[in-house]
């Protein structure tokens, strides 16, 4: 990997202004590699959380929203506690199991950063935005299970 592309994304990384303990893996004298399983806050997007899941062959990444990660891993058991069919808003639950959290691909390696699942989000993160809902956490157990808010979002029309 040439310099340039490594200072590319470190600087890449560092607008992205990472928000949890899993980061970008340093490997040298201020030069960061991406690594699958990096977590960030996206600034366009409502600063939703986001999480590589890919990293390409180019030295790009792809990222989805953290709460759509968590649904497609099945590492958290969800419920939903309150669904206020009127308003269109949902609580729900996504409590550990550590079993689900054994699995090898969270792990620490060469190319995939350890995810941290006692502090993987704070009340106010959001971790799951369209156009049509937002998903808010808005409570965090000392377990590291919490608690989201799904709201429609508003639409607006233009004349």
């Amino acid at each position: 990997m040439n310099k340039t592309k490594i200072i590319f994304f470190s600087a890449l990384l560092m607008c992205f202004s990472l928000t949890t303990q899993t980061e970008a893996k340093n490997i040298g004298e201020d030069i960061y590699q991406v690594c699958k399983n990096d977590i960030f806050t996206d600034h366009s997007e409502f600063n939703c959380k986001k999480i590589v899941t890919e990293i390409k062959s180019n030295e790009s990444f792809t990222a989805i929203d953290l709460g759509e990660w968590l649904k497609k891993q099945n590492i958290y058991d969800i419920s939903v506690v309150e669904d206020n069919e009127d308003t269109g808003v949902k609580k729900l639950l996504y409590e550990r199991n550590l079993n689900k959290e054994e699995k090898d691909e969270f792990y620490d390696s060469e190319d995939t950063s350890y995810i941290y699942f006692d502090d993987l989000v704070h009340e106010g993160d959001i971790i799951h935005y369209t156009e049509k809902i937002v998903e808010e956490v808005t409570e965090v157990n000392g377990d590291g299970s919490f608690y989201t808010q799904v709201e429609p979002q508003p639409i607006f029309l233009s004349n």
